[in-house]
């Protein structure tokens, strides 16, 4: 590739997007889109902003605002830029890193980004909701709760139209501890098929089945938890960040 079909290249990779996703992020089809952003999510709230957002990390809610995904968002596309165009375009860092900082390009993926957002907030704000379930499944009983604990029981997250779906930290114990044991029943069965099991294309069936039981969210294996998490998800739909009222 000549220097001036990279220009030519790079300059139409930043106005159009369809190119864009297509060159940089391997997207096509709107299921791309999802399965990305499926992605981003869990490596987003379990690994990169654990201590801001994921509730079995958190210390206080101090920090928790949604602003956090979209700029964090910007710096991995950013990422898959700059790695595209050292791989592809023989292109050096700094210079790739300097390409997506000139004012118009940067403009244009956070446009991309804000769309993104927009679109596909719900797949970062489940993954939220569902890390306080997983937080609740690491208490040791059911008697002991912690200050965050009780500050989001006691708050508009757990809430639907002022109805309160879990009346105590015990309760919820409670359910949380029998869910995981639905949970881990469903897959002692599906291990037990997949010793037994012969047939090459049975098997990698039950195994595919396996990985998505595994990553399935405790609020699917008891009714009252999956309307706790809708709450929390509906109400984390409306705001930007939590201000604490006391």
């Amino acid at each position: 590739m000549t220097s001036v079909q990279r220009d030519d290249f790079i300059e139409k990779t930043f106005s159009d997007r369809a190119f864009f996703e297509a060159n940089i992020l391997e997207i096509v089809t709107n299921d791309d889109r999802i399965e990305v952003a499926n992605i981003l999510a869990q490596r987003m709230i379990r690994l990169l902003l654990k201590e801001e957002l994921n509730f079995l990390y958190m210390k206080d809610m101090k920090s928790f605002k949604f602003s956090l995904i979209m700029n964090l968002m910007f710096r991995e596309i950013a990422n898959e830029w700059v790695s595209f165009a050292e791989d592809k375009l023989a292109v050096s860092r700094d210079e790739a890193i300097e390409v997506i900082h000139e004012k118009r390009r940067a403009v244009f993926v956070l446009g991309l980004v804000k769309e993104y957002y927009r679109h596909y907030k719900i797949y970062f704000i489940q993954e939220i909701a569902d890390s306080f379930i997983e937080l609740i499944k690491t208490m040791p009983s059911s008697t002991n709760s912690t200050p965050l604990i009780d500050e989001i029981l006691s708050s508009e997250f757990v809430k639907s139209e002022n109805i309160a779906i879990v009346y105590s930290y015990s309760q919820l114990w409670g359910k949380v501890r029998n869910a995981h044991n639905s949970k881990s029943k469903e897959l002692t069965k599906l291990q037990v098929k997949l010793s037994e099991v012969k047939d090459i294309s049975e098997k990698r069936k039950l195994e595919y089945a396996q990985e998505l039981l595994e990553e399935r969210p405790l609020a699917f294996f008891d009714d009252a938890l999956l309307r706790l998490r809708n709450a929390m998800v509906q109400y984390m739909m409306g705001i930007e960040s939590y201000i604490p009222t006391h």
